[in-house]
């Protein structure tokens, strides 16, 4: 598509977990999916300071759900349950966020005032999040085919992570609360961007920027995007849980591709119906039950069917739009009242119901050769709710493109989910006091920004790091404290391979390396830099410090258990005459056979290999004369 042609326009909302505390308590952020409470709530909206409601809180309250909160009580506070007041913020999470806005050139502000927004989904149990401010304007810079490129960047803020997710059901939603309070950076974009490559570079380099602090969680959902996606003639839309970079490049080409196809059903509708047609077009809302008696089609049989007419409308719900038809933007509206979705004519028969039960609604409704129908499975106060969602959608058509908030698919296209939020839903909140950040504190922070992706490359290299090493290093949460530790004289070899292999490694066989602070890796990795372990001591060193030792009792231990080098020198001339024979043929070729029974003798169990092998080859000289 020429995206310069359709006017296409884009901008990026980043939200990224930090690895921090919590932001308003002081409960571990981890998950865990041990839960063993469960309360259950119910949620309403309330108005803003202006004493105007938000219409997608009012949206969500129409749904009456019911919300479910389970958890592991030794993880979870009364502040996650809403019973308590929130505490003060975490200092970690506030540093972090200033940090970013400062390597985006982003203005801090003076004064950080918490508000409330509301959100009545049940993903909080307080039926708002807490969100903070923290700087605004700045710029990110891209490149793109023609070259550098910025963005700019909105605001930059601070809020709470929600409610993790568990399971849906009928009018109830169920939730685990390890994640609520979890920081969450949200970095926001201008719409500057222009085509769906730039949306990746975009993302990219706010990730970058984020990882440089060290300070972020990883893995899968700790960091989400939105887009907000719209053309020249369409309209604003959010599409909300891009889990990818890949992700975020083909819901921008599908969300265009989805405008451009409404601006043909626009253009369709207004050909084919006046003013006056159009607002008959929806008629003889009547209960078709009966009509599948003996259905064969398994969600519709045994439940209360309606249905409705569609005046001229045939065929136009089976219009392309995006990757789905016009038929599914109308099903995703009645989805949005709390049904399953709809049926229409132009996709039947199918999914079990038959040409004689379609003929039959045709009767009943009264619909001629071009009319088309919609049927709704459900109660009837439902039903009747998701029918005027469906006739307010078509009549929107007729005149422009919603600008609404979507959820990603994971094959890129996006479905309906709520009206943009508006201003309404935010009011301050009174159980956080002001707090004003100090002129002098953020100079403080700007002389000890991270080092650039290149700057650490470089420095890295000087260092004799491998290759994978610089690789894996940059932008990993350990390089700003393997930079501390180098500064403080310890063997930046050994610390990478201790901080980037080692560690990874005695995870995967079950050590708890949770247990290992910084602190006891910078004494470690220091008394190794001394002499005082050896570097092939350091792996049994942490399981030992997991299991609770301290590092003087470590190296204590080794002292006690060390064998002197005479000790050593019998046990290889030992080896060696025994293997006499092999030395004669192989000469220094047979110092890995040699090793390997070295390595079985118990009393040289945690010798250093270097010294067991400088003294093999001495011996193996000996021998060969």
């Amino acid at each position: 598509m020429d995206y310069k042609k359709l006017g296409l326009k884009a901008g990026l909302e980043v939200h990224q977990q930090l690895d921090t505390g919590k932001l308003f308590m002081r409960t571990p952020s981890l998950l865990s999916d041990e839960l063993d409470f469960t309360i259950e709530r119910k949620l309403r909206p309330v108005a803003s300071e202006l004493g105007e409601y938000d219409k997608t809180a009012l949206d969500a309250f129409k749904r009456n759900e019911t919300f479910y909160y389970s958890g592991k009580k030794e993880n979870i506070s009364l502040i996650e349950l809403d019973e308590e007041p929130p505490q003060e913020m975490d200092e970690n999470a506030l540093k972090t966020i200033l940090e970013v806005s400062l390597l985006c050139k982003s203005n801090p502000v003076d004064k950080l005032i918490t508000m409330r927004k509301t959100v009545i989904d049940g993903s909080n149990t307080s039926a708002f999040q807490r969100t903070t401010l923290v700087s605004l304007g700045g710029e990110l810079e891209i490149k793109t085919i023609e070259g550098q490129k910025k963005i700019r960047v909105q605001t930059i803020v601070l809020e709470e992570d929600a409610a993790r997710p568990i399971k849906k059901e009928q009018g109830k939603i169920y939730y685990n609360l390890d994640r609520l309070g979890i920081p969450l950076i949200e970095l926001a974009t201008d719409p500057d961007i222009k085509t769906p490559k730039e949306a990746v570079e975009t993302a990219k380099k706010i990730g970058e920027i984020m990882r440089l602090t060290c300070n972020t969680k990883r893995g899968k959902g700790t960091i989400r995007q939105d887009v907000n996606v719209s053309i020249a003639e369409g309209n604003r839309c959010e599409i909300k849980g891009c889990q990818d970079l890949e992700q975020i490049k083909t819901v921008v080409e599908k969300e265009a591709e989805r405008q451009v196809d409404l601006l043909k059903v626009k253009e369709i509708l207004n050909k084919k119906f006046n003013e006056k047609e159009k607002e008959e077009i929806f008629q003889n809302q009547t209960e078709l039950t009966n009509i599948f008696k003996n259905t064969e089609c398994k969600f519709v049989k045994g439940h209360t069917v309606f249905g409705i007419k569609l005046n001229k409308m045939k065929e136009i719900l089976g219009e392309k739009v995006g990757a789905k038809r016009f038929g599914s933007e109308l099903s995703a509206y009645a989805k949005a009242t709390g049904v399953s979705g709809l049926l229409h004519r132009d996709e039947l028969p199918n999914y079990g119901i038959t040409q004689n039960e379609v003929n039959e609604i045709l009767k009943t409704l009264k619909c001629n050769e071009e009319d088309n129908f919609i049927l709704i499975v459900a109660e009837k106060e439902r039903a009747e709710k998701a029918f005027e969602a469906i006739k307010a959608r078509t009549l929107i058509a007729f005149e422009k493109i919603p600008s609404e908030t979507r959820g990603a698919l994971e094959d890129g296209s996006s479905e309906y989910q709520r009206p943009i939020a508006g201003e309404a839903r935010m009011y301050p909140e009174t159980d956080i006091p002001f707090k004003n950040i100090d002129s002098k504190y953020i100079k403080v922070l700007e002389k000890g920004l991270p080092k650039s992706v290149k700057e650490r490359e470089e420095y890295y290299a000087k260092l004799g790091l491998s290759t994978n090493h610089i690789e894996e290093m940059k932008l990993n949460n350990f390089a700003r404290f393997f930079e501390e530790l180098v500064a403080q004289g310890a063997n930046p070899k050994v610390s990478a391979g201790l901080l980037l292999q080692t560690l990874t490694e005695l995870k995967r066989n079950n050590v708890a390396i949770e247990k290992i602070t910084n602190e006891d890796l910078r004494q470690l990795l220091i008394s190794e830099s001394k002499g005082k372990i050896s570097k092939n001591d350091l792996s049994n060193a942490v399981i030992n410090i997991s299991k609770g030792k301290t590092l003087e009792e470590i190296i204590a231990s080794k002292e006690n258990n060390k064998i002197d080098t005479k000790e050593i020198e019998k046990i290889i001339i030992a080896i060696v005459k025994k293997n006499e024979g092999l030395v004669k043929v192989k000469g220094m070729g047979a110092i890995g056979p040699l090793m390997g029974d070295l390595m079985k003798e118990s009393k040289l169990k945690g010798v250093d290999g270097k010294i067991l092998s400088e003294l093999l080859k001495k011996e193996i000289l000996i021998i060969k004369g």
